[in-house]
């Protein structure tokens, strides 16, 4: 990657209210247990004539920041009418995509959408890669196989029908291990054909969005039983599996979240995966809120950064 910048400041870095010593920062790819962190302030460039670097973000609701607010998503779908079409939710100012390019002082060009699938990514965001981009993020594949729909009958039915609930949820992971690593293998070869040699790419792969048990004084988590919480596990690891191989064989960078969301998923203490919301905002249920997203911009930081 180009880096025609410099952090600024000496021996401390801020961003807005927030701010660490730069001997407090995690080093790169270890878990990250602070819910205040903060990316360093906007860079600036090395001289007048520099070029900012072009950033590309690809993926779904997740990249796309719904659930963290600025604006809220006030829908029960991806789309403004709570259907399954027309415009969709608006983008979140607080996503990870906004809060990285902020530091880098890139040129953000981001794509993501929700409810994008992997095929999707491909057909209709990937095509904003050039060979002039610099850096490109991409997730992709939990929307790929319908997740939403087991998520939403566990919620109706779990309990009592514990058993279809994790059978539903089974049958996504079954297709996440089967069918996912050829989806993300066209995906992925295309952007390869649309980036330069010396592009980065970062694939950001998926929190757990439960804790490993239940937790019975909390309902956010819908108050499902043990099974369902393994069963939800299994699926986030198959489909962080199938991201990390692919990312691996293409030469690219892999941000598993797992570690460092750990005891922070819904109902955790602090939470930074919101939990099932209201009707008129239940598609930010299971997203991470506003210090997720800080989180995740965080873990891709240690790939990009100088």
């Amino acid at each position: 990657m180009r880096h025609h910048w410099q952090l600024a400041g000496k021996g401390r870095i801020t961003s807005g209210e927030n701010s660490i010593r730069q001997t407090d920062r995690p080093r790169p790819h270890k878990p990250l247990r602070s819910a205040t962190v903060a990316l360093p302030a906007p860079a600036s460039a090395t001289d007048a004539g520099a070029e900012a670097i072009k950033y590309v973000a690809l993926g779904d609701s997740v990249a796309a920041g719904i659930g963290a607010g600025s604006p809220s998503a006030n829908s029960s779908s991806c789309f403004l009418n709570g259907g399954n079409s027309g415009p969709r939710v608006p983008n979140s100012s607080l996503s990870y995509p906004n809060r990285v390019a902020q530091s880098l002082g890139a040129t953000l060009t981001d794509k993501s959408f929700c409810g994008a699938s992997s095929t999707a990514v491909r057909s209709q965001q990937a095509t904003a890669v050039t060979k002039s981009t610099d850096l490109v993020t991409v997730q992709a594949g939990s929307n790929d196989f319908g997740f939403s729909t087991p998520l939403t009958f566990c919620y109706l039915w779990n309990p009592p029908r514990t058993g279809a609930c994790n059978s539903r949820i089974n049958a996504v992971t079954a297709r996440y291990r089967q069918e996912l690593p050829g989806k993300l293998e066209r995906l992925f070869d295309r952007i390869d054909t649309r980036k330069a040699k010396g592009t980065q790419v970062v694939v950001v792969g998926y929190p757990h969005v439960v804790q490993a048990e239940s937790t019975f004084w909390c309902l956010a988590d819908g108050a499902w039983p043990d099974s369902t919480h393994q069963a939800l596990h299994r699926a986030a690891d198959t489909l962080n599996t199938a991201l990390a191989a692919r990312a691996k064989a293409h030469g690219y960078d892999f941000v598993d979240p797992r570690a460092s969301f750990n005891t922070h998923e819904s109902c955790g203490d602090p939470a930074w995966v919101n939990g099932i919301r209201p009707l008129s905002r239940q598609v930010e249920s299971f997203h991470p809120n506003a210090t997720g997203q800080e989180a995740l911009a965080w873990l891709v930081w240690q790939h990009v950064k100088p």
